[in-house]
């Protein structure tokens, strides 16, 4: 090699301030990437019991209703099903009612949770005549339906549903 050849160089370090922006830009996304996570995480609903020995919500499982519905008619109690998915605002209103309502009929009441989003309840479904969910069916012993309700329920209304039942 002589003097004359040129030298390869290294490239020099990217500076000045296109590279300060180019940072303060990607510092820019993550924050609001997390930030955008962390809402998600706040704002989503317990996928369990909420503390150790908890029970598990009643209309956040997934059953098989079809199953459930034959059990429910064999054990010749009334019975209360309801459609209804884990996600629209009525439903998850309707089934925060139904967890607290509920356990005061236990023993009285057979439920039957139908979550329309899993193929036992849309199969359940096909047996009952209804074009919105949440719908309560509240049945005779016999699976004869004595009323119906389309909607969300108060924890008063729906306990006159089930003392009107029972009642029958």
């Amino acid at each position: 090699m002589t003097d004359a050849e040129p030298q390869p160089t290294a490239p020099e370090p990217d500076s000045g301030p296109g590279r300060s922006a180019r940072l303060v830009i990607l510092l820019a996304v993550i924050a609001v990437f997390a930030a955008i996570v962390l809402i998600k995480v706040l704002s989503a609903p317990e996928a369990g019991p909420s503390a150790p020995g908890a029970a598990a919500s009643l209309t956040s499982v997934h059953n098989d209703a079809v199953a459930d519905y034959g059990a429910a008619l064999e054990a010749g109690k009334p019975i209360y099903v309801l459609f209804h998915s884990l996600t629209c605002v009525p439903c998850v209103e309707i089934s925060s009612v139904a967890d607290t309502v509920l356990p005061e009929y236990a023993g009285t009441v057979t439920f039957v949770n139908a979550i329309t989003d899993d193929p036992s309840g849309r199969q359940l479904s096909a047996d009952f005549s209804f074009q919105y969910i949440p719908t309560s069916f509240f049945l005779e012993a016999d699976g004869t339906i004595a009323d119906t309700h389309t909607g969300a329920l108060t924890a008063d209304e729906m306990r006159t549903y089930l003392d009107t039942l029972v009642a029958q």
